[in-house]
């Protein structure tokens, strides 16, 4: 992936997330484009740490979302977008990574 693809993919989910706190609207939507951005961030690749390495990965990705929708929301919007992204990161992909739930 270029970096403009992942620039694309990053803000698409930003863009995602602050329609949905605004407008609750689209929520399966955000979601895919949140996993989207959490695979092209490579948050999602196994690695030596295991689940808790992964968990990290998606934590810090999911927080750069965050960032990014900070200039746009309120603050009770932003806590509901906090709180939908640990739901989201906190659900693990099962494809292949080894990981057992």
């Amino acid at each position: 992936m270029t970096d403009n693809e992942y620039s694309k993919t990053r803000k698409a989910a930003a863009d995602a997330l602050i329609y949905w706190a605004k407008t609750g609207m689209r929520q399966f939507t955000m979601r895919d484009a949140v996993k989207d951005y959490l695979e092209a961030s490579g948050a999602n690749r196994p690695s030596i740490g295991g689940e808790e390495t992964i968990l990290a990965h998606r934590k810090i990705a999911a927080n750069r979302l965050a960032i990014d929708c900070i200039y746009a929301l309120s603050k009770d919007e932003l806590s509901k977008v906090d709180r939908e992204l640990e739901g989201i990161v906190s659900n693990l992909p099962r494809q292949g990574y080894g990981i057992k739930m």
